[in-house]
């Protein structure tokens, strides 16, 4: 990807972040990137194609993990390395205006063909990856629990998930935020732990 076009999508999430897709316009793409209009049509066709590349642009890298490299022996050490993961800056650390990072995704899902495949496909590896962490928990006897991996993953996905919701609603910090997801993670993970009973 050259580095104009990385400038372009760069640049162009930041207004869809901060406004809709309607209230963004072309004139305000191309001010912002400092661009002509001309420039523009030489990368793409239209701001609906614009769009669906910022959402897959986005979407790729900054809200798929990649699990290959997370612990493999105890979810208590795989989801801390998540954690770690969470901390590091990426590309995105510079954009403001996630308040409409929720009205973002959903314009994705209605005009974005695929980025409902996209996402789905994103979640059955998530599944897998905890599930798959939460079994080896579950023979090493780190945890005790009936409750099928697969739904146990969601489980710890769906805490993610609710509290980054809850951050963008209150507006909260990304380390406040980071600590809130731990401290439940905790939680959920000492119910689960196999207690010892005294003698």
């Amino acid at each position: 990807m050259t580095n104009s076009k990385k400038q372009i999508l760069h640049t162009s999430l930041k207004l869809f972040l901060k406004n809709s897709y309607k209230e963004v316009s072309l004139r305000d793409i191309t001010t912002e990137v400092g661009l002509t209009k001309g420039a523009f049509y030489y990368h793409y066709s239209s701001k609906e194609q614009l769009f669906e590349e910022v959402v897959k642009y986005f979407y790729n890298n900054a809200i798929i993990t990649d699990y290959n490299n997370f612990p493999k022996n105890s979810l208590k050490e795989f989801y801390e390395y998540y954690l770690k993961v969470l901390q590091d800056p990426d590309d995105f650390d510079d954009i403001e205006g996630d308040m409409n990072f929720f009205i973002f995704i959903s314009e994705a899902s209605k005009r974005v063909p695929d980025f409902l495949k996209i996402h789905t496909a994103q979640r059955k590896k998530e599944l897998w990856a905890w599930s798959e962490i939460i079994d080896t928990a579950k023979r090493n006897k780190e945890i005790k629990t009936n409750i099928p991996n697969e739904e146990l993953a969601g489980m710890f996905l769906n805490i993610n998930d609710g509290i980054l919701m809850n951050r963008v609603i209150n507006q909260k910090a990304d380390g406040e935020t980071l600590n809130d997801v731990k401290r439940d993670w905790d939680n959920l993970y000492n119910l689960l732990k196999k207690v010892k009973r005294k003698k």
